[in-house]
């Protein structure tokens, strides 16, 4: 994916190089399209390189547990698709309930069993057998996802974009969309960063943080805000063991997942929606000191070992989020226009079927029923996306 001449013209057009861009471009190419891919950096690296990579099923909603169980399917034959490995790896999935919670946590259950989800209830004892530094004593039940894993966000970028390159489709880095073209109510193309522009009848905009701001240029005003979230990397201290399960904490605001062998990931389950910041991008991606002292402390009263874990790293960034926490997957404004945004940091793990239905809601003309409750009219309708078995009720959610 090197430097590659402007094509002058293209059945669709993808811009953004991220894992959610690179999905669709290469379903709209193994759908025969001409397609063209575009990104202003080079693929996977904008919001996707900053991604915790979660791949679970664990949702609230029908639409949301549907389109993470068809992905997780995909991420576990990922290089018979695409040709190129994603690095995923199933580690397992582990949540608990306190005693109050527990009729939320039945219906969460039947919810997932009810989608096809291994969704297994494990009693404390049972769950410290599977996961003997997990501090269980103030739960009544937990739920275990065994097919649940994580993967590499930029190889899972760069396998799709590959793979559509293999399929036909141009990949053109460090060329960024500065205009939508609109003739006549209907888009015509894309004008490039630097001087060229491709024509095409329909443009897909999959550029993350980059997507409203590239929609308000043609006339279309999308429901986004930019909320910060930040990750931190901690080694496992001597006697740690094995590498951990996946572990969302509701009470203690984190989620954990393994980094290889040694290291482990920690994040911020809900960010403070009120805390609204000027996007697209952080000037300093950083992560502070004491946010990695909170986060490690936090995950220390689950995991008492990781008191004395390193810290190693970290990062921030930018989360596009909407009023209801779901994506907007919808043709927007002029004629041809499409758009993917809105992921509330969840597009990774949604990205191989998001893709798909997008793609073949591009190259048809028509909405797959899947996406119907995504539809960018659902807020003027006062019809959001609302949990279908919300645990805990009374958690204070992302929007």
């Amino acid at each position: 994916m090197g430097a590659l001449a402007v094509p002058r013209s293209a059945d669709a057009v993808v811009v953004g190089g991220g894992c959610m861009g690179a999905s669709t471009a290469f379903h709209l190419a193994r759908q025969g399209l001409g397609v063209v891919l575009v990104e202003k950096g080079h693929v996977g690296s904008g919001a996707t390189g900053h991604s915790g990579a979660i791949v679970r099923q664990h949702y609230e909603s029908r639409v949301g547990i549907r389109l993470a169980r068809d992905s997780l399917a995909f991420f576990s034959r990922f290089e018979e698709e695409t040709g190129l490995p994603c690095d995923f790896r199933r580690t397992g999935f582990l949540s608990g309930s306190r005693e109050r919670d527990l009729p939320a946590f039945e219906a969460l259950l039947g919810l997932l069993r009810s989608e096809g989800v291994r969704a297994e209830r494990v009693g404390s004892d049972e769950a410290t057998e599977m996961e003997p530094r997990l501090d269980v004593s103030d739960y009544a039940a937990l739920v275990h996802d065994p097919d649940a894993g994580y993967a590499d966000p930029i190889a899972t970028a760069v396998g799709f974009a590959e793979g559509a390159g293999r399929s036909g489709a141009r990949v053109l880095e460090g060329r960024g969309v500065v205009e939508i073209v609109v003739r006549k109510g209907r888009v015509a193309g894309v004008k490039l960063r630097g001087g060229g522009s491709i024509n095409s009848s329909r443009i897909v905009l999959a550029a993350g943080n980059w997507t409203p701001a590239i929609a308000r240029r043609a006339g279309v005003r999308l429901p986004v805000r930019f909320v910060r979230g930040e990750v931190a990397i901690l080694r496992c201290p001597p006697g740690f063991g094995a590498p951990p399960r996946i572990h969302f904490d509701f009470y203690g605001n984190t989620y954990s997942r393994p980094e290889a062998e040694k290291d482990v990931l920690v994040g911020y389950m809900d960010t403070d929606p009120r805390k609204a910041v000027r996007g697209p991008e952080l000037r300093d991606d950083a992560i502070a000191a004491a946010t990695v002292r909170d986060l490690r402390g936090r995950l220390a009263r689950r995991f008492p070992i990781i008191a004395r874990a390193q810290p190693r790293g970290g990062w921030s960034g930018l989360y596009d989020v909407t009023p209801d926490a779901y994506p907007i997957l919808d043709a927007v404004g002029p004629e041809g226009l499409f758009v993917a945004v809105g992921f509330s940091g969840h597009g990774f793990k949604l990205c191989p079927e998001v893709g798909r239905l997008l793609a073949e809601y591009v190259a048809s003309g028509r909405r797959p029923e899947a996406l119907a409750a995504l539809r960018e009219s659902r807020y003027r309708e006062r019809k959001p996306v609302v949990p279908d078995a919300p645990f805990p009720r009374r958690r204070r959610r992302l929007p």
